[in-house]
């Protein structure tokens, strides 16, 4: 579980509380239900017309997807690169075919059964670049998404606060009494939308894209150690190389 991500969100909505609670006598102003449902209805309306309804689904994914962990296990798979390369090293492809029902990665297993079949290292290469680039551009979309958000959050918040205004200009009449309580009601739709475009929208957005890097480089790590197997490069030679893509302080966990 990312812990950072968690901590972000609620230190800012706790935060925000505190300053709305001390800045002034009267916390229920800052309630407003309907300039709420403007923000939240409008964004989702209009990001409904922006992409397709299997893309928009896929929101909640992205979102439990920046809430998982850190890092992800790039070490663990260069461990089991090099497992493989000294297996493929010692006993040949059949040995390779035996392990395939034990890979739950996709991409590695891809990659494997290619080295049983026999492909060329330049087939592998292409095939698996292919792959990473399909994976770049779907996931890329889903932060497109919260992007778009983003944008549109803020525009529908000034929406609900022109209508708010209107409705208050229609009513006061001769009273202006209530001008400032109105005034601050209608405001608090701009709130809304600008809370939600920088507090969830585009923090999301930008942790999604990081993990999309991470994703390109852990498939390279595993493109590269599918090449370096395919070149019957040594298994400590391998080692090397993918650990090259880790950062220092991450080689410990990479066995020698």
């Amino acid at each position: 579980m990312n812990i950072a991500t968690i901590l972000g969100i609620v230190v800012g909505i706790v935060i925000l509380a505190l300053a709305t609670f001390f800045s002034t006598p009267d916390v229920w102003v800052f309630v407003n239900l309907a300039g709420l449902a403007i923000v939240i209805g409008g964004t989702a309306a209009a990001t409904f017309i922006c992409y397709p309804l299997k893309e928009v689904t896929r929101v909640l994914h992205v979102f439990l997807l920046a809430l998982a962990r850190e890092e992800l296990p790039t070490d663990a798979y260069i461990n089991a690169l090099v497992d493989i390369a000294r297996t493929a090293s010692a006993k040949g492809k059949v040995s390779l075919e035996k392990s395939l029902p034990g890979i739950e990665n996709n991409f590695l297993r891809q990659g494997v059964q290619m080295l049983v079949d026999g492909y060329s290292s330049a087939e592998i290469r292409e095939i698996m670049d292919t792959s990473i680039q399909q994976m770049y551009e779907t996931e890329s979309s889903s932060a497109g998404i919260f992007r778009t958000m983003a944008k549109l959050a803020p525009a529908f918040g000034i929406i609900g606060t022109l209508i708010g205004l209107i409705s208050m200009m229609q009513s006061m009449g001769a009273d202006i009494s209530g001008l400032g309580r109105g005034m601050a009601v209608a405001l608090t739709t701009t709130l809304y939308g600008v809370t939600m475009a920088n507090l969830l929208c585009l923090p999301i957005a930008i942790k999604v894209e990081r993990r999309i890097e991470e994703r390109v480089v852990l498939m390279q790590v595993i493109r590269d150690g599918i090449l370096f197997i395919k070149d019957k490069t040594p298994a400590q030679i391998v080692l090397d190389k993918l650990r090259a893509y880790l950062p220092p302080r991450r080689w410990a966990s990479v066995r020698a």
